[in-house]
């Protein structure tokens, strides 16, 4: 069906397109020749909010994202796995609930030299570096600081960028950049930002200089990779740190969005318009060396975007944000695109999640692989019938914790005396999760967590504790969000 301009609200909840159908296949085997496979194109965003793009209904246009969303399907109620980045990078890569290695919580600090994602799982690029892709990683990493948990030894042959959770755009001593907060008003935010193995910038393992602006330098490297590997089947995965903090942009880059009155939104629009315009850039490229029809591309981000930035970004009209486990936190675009399987234009609902970006390019590339919690998206979206998908979907980042199903949530939040307090929401009718009606269906509410607890007790123990807990307050209640 064609796509159609819409508002948030009809794109982000319109009625049900897919059946929610529970599949417990895995990717099948297919026999390709080497030079038939598919590429595969992963772009994530960082701290995006899904009500930040144009395509889902945002004020600001991103036009480069809509055209991809245009040549593909977007699908609107799709999730990431946590609430924080590296915990969802976890169950990117792997295809698998990160909770099933022990990768329960965020990477910081110290914690990230000794811990990260278990070498014994199998990453995407393992898989498809074995059967003879061309592989690269340019971005964001923040799956551990050890030597065993380096990229390049976790299947990309090619890596450049930062291995921590957040790092400069730009140096702050560039007169042509601007920063948000402004430099030497918090000296303990931008401590944060030293030189260390966390955030520096490498090239394989070589330390490289701080880029003009990360996200140009992304963008150019990955434009490369794309015209250098062209002959070759290829996997590219793009993570950009845009638009994680600091806000930092160029003079230029400030300069096309003059028209944004309040100076911290200017720079954070700034920010995701180099992202759209990277998006492009790859398109393009694709474009160029004739291997669009043959590519498949997928556009998501790690989770919602924080409350931390002044009210830059949006999750309108999703209730949360980054490290809640309410919509808002955990609901994040998501964009599918290979023109010789997926027909053009789709709008599809029904549960998806950043599990199956693994499972989809595996199943793409015709690896088998069987411990996967993620599904092939591309059986579903190649035809007009409903999309194989999940029936429901869980969190937990203890003590808090959650569920969905097509319908409804629960959600289970410590209090400040440590006790756990649980919600119920009917997200068909409240997906602004603004009535609580544990009290109406306990019912729905007992089945839900039955089912929350049979899935908790596959799991291992988180392997690291939490550093950080924050108060939120969620239906005028006092309680705890974690890290």
């Amino acid at each position: 069906m064609p796509m159609k301009r819409s508002g948030l609200i009809s794109i982000l909840f319109l009625p049900a397109l897919a059946s929610c159908v529970m599949s417990g296949s895995r990717p099948e085997t297919t026999e390709y020749a080497v030079a038939d496979r598919p590429n595969v194109v992963i772009i994530l965003a960082d701290d995006l909010g899904s009500a930040d793009l144009s395509i889902y209904g945002s004020s600001f246009r991103t036009p480069e994202i809509d055209a991809l969303a245009r040549e593909g399907a977007v699908l609107t109620s799709a999730y990431a796995t946590a609430a924080v980045c590296s915990p969802s990078r976890a169950a990117l890569m792997t295809g698998r609930y990160q909770q099933r290695f022990g990768f329960e919580y965020q990477l910081e600090g110290e914690t990230q030299k000794r811990f990260g994602i278990d070498t014994s799982q199998r990453t995407l690029a393992q898989d498809l570096s074995d059967v003879g892709y061309r592989t690269a990683l340019i971005g964001k990493w923040h799956l551990g600081l050890a030597p065993e948990r380096h990229p390049n030894r976790l299947g990309f042959d090619e890596f450049y960028g930062f291995r921590g959770g957040q790092a400069l755009f730009a140096s702050t001593d560039d007169p042509d950049i601007v920063s948000w907060p402004t430099p030497g008003e918090n000296s303990q935010y931008w401590k944060t930002y030293a030189a260390s193995d966390a955030t520096v910038f490498l090239e394989q393992d070589q330390v490289r200089p701080t880029p003009r602006h990360a996200t140009d330098e992304f963008t150019d490297r990955a434009v490369n990779f794309i015209r250098s590997a062209k002959n070759d089947p290829f996997l590219l995965v793009v993570t950009y740190s845009t638009p994680h903090v600091p806000l930092q942009a160029t003079r230029d880059h400030l300069a096309r969005v003059s028209d944004i009155q309040d100076p911290n939104q200017r720079i954070y629009r700034a920010m995701v318009n180099e992202l759209d315009r990277g998006v492009g850039a790859i398109r393009q490229a694709l474009n160029e060396a004739g291997v669009t029809k043959n590519t498949l591309v997928i556009f998501s981000s790690d989770n919602g975007c924080p409350d931390y930035i002044d009210g830059a970004c949006s999750n309108r009209p999703l209730s949360g944000w980054k490290r809640h486990l309410l919509e808002g936190g955990v609901r994040v675009p998501f964009i599918v695109s290979w023109p010789e399987r997926i027909p053009a234009g789709q709008v599809r609902d029904g549960l998806v999640s950043l599990l199956d970006v693994s499972a989809t390019a595996r199943a793409a590339a015709g690896v088998t692989y069987t411990d996967s919690d993620g599904r092939d998206l591309a059986r579903g979206l190649e035809g007009s019938g409903p999309v194989q998908i999940h029936d429901r979907l869980y969190w937990k980042s203890w003590p808090s914790y959650a569920i969905r199903d097509e319908r409804w949530k629960l959600m289970g939040n410590a209090n400040a005396e440590g006790g756990i307090v649980r919600m119920l929401f009917d997200l068909r009718n409240d997906p602004g999760e603004k009535h609580d009606l544990l009290a109406v269906h306990p019912k729905e509410a007992a089945r839900l967590q039955s089912e929350w607890d049979e899935w908790n007790r596959s799991l291992v123990p988180g392997l690291w504790p939490t550093t950080k807990i924050f108060d939120v307050n969620i239906n005028g209640q006092a309680l705890k969000a974690v890290n």
